[in-house]
């Protein structure tokens, strides 16, 4: 039975971790063109829009997104994050 909780807890800080690092990372190289609440800036808005659009949208974004290197965790971690915006 402690095998299994402690699965369960260690599942859900990582679920936690993924869902700040999203929020961190859109942050770092998202916010300053899409606006801190994905409602848009110099960029359209994305919140709300779901994780595979952002997905796509990270990977193959045009300039001047190209310069933003994300790795697949890291995208999934912002689309995850952008999907939950209102």
């Amino acid at each position: 039975m402690f095998r299994v909780l402690v699965a369960v807890f260690a599942s859900l800080s990582a679920v936690t971790a993924s869902a700040a690092d999203g929020a961190a990372l859109y942050k770092a190289n998202c916010a300053a063109c899409h606006g801190a609440a994905g409602k848009g800036g110099s960029a359209p808005a994305v919140a709300g829009k779901s994780v595979g659009v952002v997905t796509a949208m990270v990977n193959y974004h045009p300039p001047p997104m190209n310069n933003i290197k994300l790795s697949a965790e890291e995208t999934k971690a912002v689309a995850s994050f952008v999907a939950a915006l209102k």
